[in-house]
Protein backbone atom coordinates (compact mmCIF):
# COMPACT_ATOMS: atom_id res chain seq x y z
CA UNK A 1 0.00 0.00 0.00
CA UNK A 2 1.32 3.69 -1.04
CA UNK A 3 1.27 6.38 1.10
CA UNK A 4 -1.06 7.75 -1.41
CA UNK A 5 -3.59 5.12 -1.17
CA UNK A 6 -3.33 5.57 2.82
CA UNK A 7 -4.52 9.30 2.09
CA UNK A 8 -6.88 8.75 -0.62
CA UNK A 9 -10.31 9.27 0.54
CA UNK A 10 -11.95 5.77 2.39
CA UNK A 11 -13.52 4.19 -0.67
CA UNK A 12 -16.87 1.81 0.17
CA UNK A 13 -15.67 -1.56 1.02
CA UNK A 14 -18.83 -2.89 -0.05
CA UNK A 15 -18.27 -5.88 -2.76
CA UNK A 16 -20.74 -6.24 -5.18
CA UNK A 17 -22.41 -10.14 -4.79
CA UNK A 18 -22.84 -11.98 -8.02
CA UNK A 19 -26.01 -13.16 -8.86
CA UNK A 20 -25.97 -17.10 -8.11
CA UNK A 21 -26.88 -19.92 -10.80
CA UNK A 22 -30.52 -19.93 -12.56
CA UNK A 23 -32.34 -23.26 -11.03
CA UNK A 24 -33.13 -25.68 -13.94
CA UNK A 25 -36.66 -25.15 -14.22
CA UNK A 26 -38.21 -21.49 -13.31
CA UNK A 27 -41.87 -20.77 -13.95
CA UNK A 28 -42.08 -17.61 -15.27
CA UNK A 29 -45.99 -16.46 -16.33
CA UNK A 30 -47.03 -18.66 -18.91
CA UNK A 31 -43.50 -20.00 -19.15
CA UNK A 32 -41.35 -23.14 -18.12
CA UNK A 33 -38.01 -21.87 -18.47
CA UNK A 34 -35.30 -24.52 -18.82
CA UNK A 35 -31.83 -24.28 -18.33
CA UNK A 36 -29.41 -26.88 -20.30
CA UNK A 37 -26.06 -27.26 -21.19
CA UNK A 38 -27.23 -25.88 -24.83
CA UNK A 39 -28.88 -22.77 -23.31
CA UNK A 40 -32.45 -21.90 -22.46
CA UNK A 41 -35.20 -23.26 -23.23
CA UNK A 42 -38.74 -22.17 -22.46
CA UNK A 43 -41.85 -23.85 -22.75
CA UNK A 44 -45.31 -22.78 -23.49
CA UNK A 45 -47.70 -23.63 -20.23
CA UNK A 46 -50.78 -22.70 -22.27
CA UNK A 47 -52.65 -25.52 -23.88
CA UNK A 48 -56.07 -25.75 -25.41
CA UNK A 49 -58.96 -27.64 -23.93
CA UNK A 50 -58.50 -30.59 -26.03
CA UNK A 51 -54.92 -31.35 -25.15
CA UNK A 52 -55.75 -30.60 -21.49
CA UNK A 53 -58.00 -33.36 -21.84
CA UNK A 54 -55.07 -35.68 -23.37
CA UNK A 55 -53.33 -34.86 -20.45
CA UNK A 56 -55.60 -36.05 -17.59
CA UNK A 57 -56.19 -39.38 -19.79
CA UNK A 58 -52.07 -40.16 -19.28
CA UNK A 59 -53.19 -42.19 -15.94
CA UNK A 60 -54.39 -45.25 -18.42
CA UNK A 61 -50.35 -44.76 -20.53
CA UNK A 62 -47.17 -47.15 -19.93
CA UNK A 63 -44.27 -44.83 -18.28
CA UNK A 64 -41.91 -45.58 -20.87
CA UNK A 65 -44.45 -44.47 -23.55
CA UNK A 66 -45.45 -41.02 -21.57
CA UNK A 67 -42.20 -38.54 -23.10
CA UNK A 68 -43.63 -39.89 -26.60
CA UNK A 69 -47.01 -39.04 -25.66
CA UNK A 70 -46.48 -35.80 -24.18
CA UNK A 71 -44.07 -34.83 -27.10
CA UNK A 72 -46.73 -35.47 -30.07
CA UNK A 73 -49.55 -35.18 -28.25
CA UNK A 74 -49.34 -32.36 -25.45
CA UNK A 75 -46.50 -29.99 -26.79
CA UNK A 76 -46.87 -27.47 -29.47
CA UNK A 77 -45.14 -27.84 -32.71
CA UNK A 78 -42.57 -25.25 -31.81
CA UNK A 79 -41.59 -26.86 -27.95
CA UNK A 80 -41.50 -30.18 -29.26
CA UNK A 81 -39.07 -29.19 -32.24
CA UNK A 82 -36.89 -27.73 -29.19
CA UNK A 83 -37.34 -30.73 -27.14
CA UNK A 84 -36.49 -33.22 -30.19
CA UNK A 85 -33.68 -31.00 -31.41
CA UNK A 86 -31.24 -31.68 -28.66
CA UNK A 87 -28.42 -33.51 -27.76
CA UNK A 88 -28.70 -34.58 -24.35
CA UNK A 89 -31.81 -37.06 -24.00
CA UNK A 90 -31.61 -37.42 -20.27
CA UNK A 91 -31.85 -33.57 -19.85
CA UNK A 92 -34.79 -33.96 -22.15
CA UNK A 93 -36.57 -36.45 -20.40
CA UNK A 94 -36.64 -34.54 -17.47
CA UNK A 95 -37.88 -31.42 -19.21
CA UNK A 96 -40.60 -33.29 -20.15
CA UNK A 97 -41.54 -34.54 -16.45
CA UNK A 98 -41.52 -31.63 -15.38
CA UNK A 99 -43.24 -29.85 -17.76
CA UNK A 100 -46.14 -32.68 -16.88
CA UNK A 101 -45.61 -31.84 -13.40
CA UNK A 102 -46.22 -28.07 -13.79
CA UNK A 103 -48.94 -28.33 -16.15
CA UNK A 104 -50.79 -30.76 -13.65
CA UNK A 105 -50.11 -28.27 -10.73
CA UNK A 106 -51.83 -25.66 -13.19
CA UNK A 107 -54.97 -27.34 -13.63
CA UNK A 108 -54.88 -28.45 -10.03
CA UNK A 109 -55.04 -24.81 -9.04
CA UNK A 110 -57.51 -23.91 -11.52
CA UNK A 111 -59.92 -26.53 -10.54
CA UNK A 112 -59.60 -25.12 -6.89
CA UNK A 113 -57.29 -27.97 -5.50
CA UNK A 114 -54.55 -26.00 -4.57
CA UNK A 115 -53.09 -26.41 -0.98
CA UNK A 116 -53.85 -23.82 1.62
CA UNK A 117 -51.35 -21.07 2.43
CA UNK A 118 -51.91 -21.22 6.23
CA UNK A 119 -53.33 -24.85 8.17
CA UNK A 120 -57.35 -24.79 8.07
CA UNK A 121 -58.81 -26.12 11.02
CA UNK A 122 -58.94 -29.53 9.34
CA UNK A 123 -55.32 -29.81 9.70
CA UNK A 124 -55.39 -28.92 13.83
CA UNK A 125 -58.38 -30.99 14.74
CA UNK A 126 -60.34 -28.95 15.92
CA UNK A 127 -61.90 -25.16 15.31
CA UNK A 128 -59.95 -22.38 15.25
CA UNK A 129 -60.23 -19.93 18.37
CA UNK A 130 -61.79 -16.36 16.91
CA UNK A 131 -61.39 -13.34 18.02
CA UNK A 132 -64.53 -13.43 19.98
CA UNK A 133 -63.98 -16.50 22.00
CA UNK A 134 -60.76 -14.82 23.37
CA UNK A 135 -61.25 -13.41 27.29
CA UNK A 136 -60.89 -9.97 28.16
CA UNK A 137 -59.45 -8.78 31.26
Amino acid sequence: MTVSDKLAPNKSRATTREPGPKPDFLVVEDHLKCQTSEGEISLDLRIPIERLELFMDMDGIEEKKLPKYLRDDILWPEDRDKIVSMRDGAKAFQILLKYAETIGERMGASLGESSPSTPSSESTGGPSDSTSDAISD
